[in-house]
């Protein structure tokens, strides 16, 4: 990996674990928004946009999609009206609901994280 992308993968604080593939996300033109290799747990990765790349390879690095629930769109319209406000004023700019999944444009990809998927194992 290229020392500047290295280097901005240490200011954003990515763990090492999750370096490799974040930087073939970077590559297939997705925007990562969040990551954690999970420390002895679940890692997760929630990103925006890409090739399908990910989507494709995605268990192939122990990840699947948290699918959306029917929970996703209500989630902010109730936390809305429990202020006695109309939902439809606002826009909605949450990245994921409660129950994980990612909404607005945000996918998020959970489980046991592979290191190196591609490299034949001997």
């Amino acid at each position: 990996m290229k020392r500047n992308t290295l280097a901005t993968m240490e200011r954003l604080r990515i763990d090492e674990e999750l370096r490799e593939l974040v930087g073939q996300l970077w590559k297939h033109c997705y925007k990562t928004t969040d990551s954690c290799e999970g420390h002895g747990s679940e890692a997760y990765i929630m990103f925006t946009g890409g090739d399908g790349w990910f989507e494709d390879n995605a268990p192939k690095y122990g990840l699947a999609k948290v699918e959306n629930k029917d929970c996703c769109p209500r989630e902010f319209q109730d936390e809305i009206r429990k202020y006695g406000l109309d939902p439809k004023d606002f826009v909605d700019k949450r990245k994921t609901c409660g129950c994980g999944a990612g909404v607005n444009g945000n996918s998020v990809y959970r489980g046991r994280l592979i290191q190196n998927p591609f490299k034949p194992e001997f």
